[in-house]
């Protein structure tokens, strides 16, 4: 009888072993019944790099950061060792081991970034390492190109203003006012003898008409007449009187005169001499009106097309998840004030799918929307994206390449998670 009570005793302090041993990996983040492969990479820094910290493939954890020390082949530097979980999973050459920052407090984790590379790493391989900058870094990369731009349209503003106060400042107002009473002098005068010109044109376009006419007549005439020589001398004799009877000598008298005040009141204005002969030759006045109304339009216009120069929208939700966009539209949608649909996609594919396609794996009932000739399958839609973000974390540990997608400024466009 006690022997039984001893066996019971030792199985269960046996047990009692294996769960504690398994309690503790499984707190260190190690799962003892999968097999793990190996993996290192060497830093100058690792930046707040722990054990147990996650190792993530396009923002999926697939493994854990096992060991740090310092490297005994490169002195000065750290080498990260960490384990990859999954057993599909390749990794190809040229890959860099990426440390980042996995939230705002400044939690590290190691990502992934695979190349297009055809040729695979071996467990036990060593990766290229890299470090991207902490948050003060990122915001001040950031800011920069805005402060330059700021510095600048100051600058391009006080010379605007500048030149506006040396314009339409207290002392050039009269002149201004009287170069512009003597534009408007010009102008009419111009019209007047444009006018002028225009009637005597049209009155003497008639004569010529006339003129015309005739020859046409005398040209039909020929070549009617052309085997009788008596027929052709009565028209020449025609053709002779009827010049006679036009007073073409007058015409051309009246034309020249004409053509002669054209000329001197284009030699008027060619010299500057009177009001419309010094607005053409001098256009510093023109130019510099110029140059203003085209910085000041080039201003409005950055600022419409471009508002993301000046302005940076920045939206975060209750999952800690955070949304930067340029984009005022797009901000709007995330922050639920926009009227946009988000749909949560499997796959993208160029041609329709069967029900039975392993892309579509336990999702054989899933809709699609086709956008060109592509064809996006996606599981669920709704015009609120907390459910949408609930239900892309659910897929993504079946379908990590799943998104969301949704419609911003005309456009079918993948959120950046």
């Amino acid at each position: 009888m006690k022997s039984k009570v001893y066996i019971r005793v030792g199985i269960l302090f046996f047990a009692a072993i294996i769960i504690v041993f398994w309690g503790i990996n499984y707190l260190k983040g190690k799962n003892v019944f999968t097999s793990e492969e190996p993996y290192f990479s060497v830093y100058e820094k690792i930046g707040g790099l722990t054990v147990s910290s996650p190792v993530t493939l396009n923002g999926f954890t697939i493994g854990q950061v096992r060991d740090i020390n310092l490297s005994e082949k490169s002195p000065g530097r750290i080498e990260v060792k960490f384990s990859i979980t999954y057993q599909n999973i390749r990794i190809p050459q040229g890959t860099p081991a990426r440390i980042y920052s996995t939230d705002l407090m400044g939690t590290k984790g190691i990502s992934l970034d695979f190349t297009d590379s055809q040729s695979f790493f071996s467990s036990g391989d060593t990766l290229p390492g890299s470090i991207e900058g902490d948050l003060r870094d990122q915001v001040n990369t950031q800011m920069l190109p805005i402060k330059q731009k700021a510095e600048e349209l100051m600058s391009s503003m006080d010379s605007v203003l500048a030149s506006l106060q040396m314009v339409f400042g207290k002392k050039n107002q009269a002149n201004l006012t009287e170069s512009f009473s003597s534009v408007n002098g010009a102008l009419q005068n111009v019209e007047a003898v444009s006018l002028f010109l225009n009637d005597y044109v049209r009155e003497e376009t008639k004569k010529v008409s006339m003129v015309l006419g005739n020859l046409d007549s005398l040209s039909r005439n020929l070549r009617e007449q052309t085997g009788d020589l008596h027929g052709f001398m009565n028209n020449m004799n025609r053709f002779s009187d009827t010049l006679a009877s036009i007073e073409l000598a007058g015409t051309f008298i009246a034309i020249q005169a004409v053509l002669d005040d054209i000329e001197q009141l284009t030699q008027t204005i060619s010299s500057g001499e009177g009001t419309l002969g010094q607005i053409v030759s001098s256009d510093s006045l023109y130019r510099a009106i110029l140059a203003t109304n085209t910085n000041l339009n080039r201003l409005i216009e950055d600022i419409r097309i471009n508002p993301g120069r000046y302005i940076r929208v920045s939206l975060a939700d209750r999952s800690r998840s955070i949304y930067t966009s340029t984009d005022t539209e797009l901000a709007r949608t995330l922050a639920g004030e926009g009227t946009s649909e988000y749909y949560v996609c499997l796959i993208q594919s160029s041609s329709p799918l069967q029900p039975d396609d392993p892309g579509l794996k336990g999702h054989s009932d899933s809709d699609f929307i086709q956008i060109g000739s592509l064809y996006y399958y996606y599981t669920y839609r709704s015009n609120k994206i907390d459910p949408c973000l609930r239900r892309l974390s659910d897929l993504r540990k079946i379908h990590p390449s799943a998104g969301i997608f949704t419609w911003v400024n005309g456009k079918w466009t993948r959120l950046v998670l």
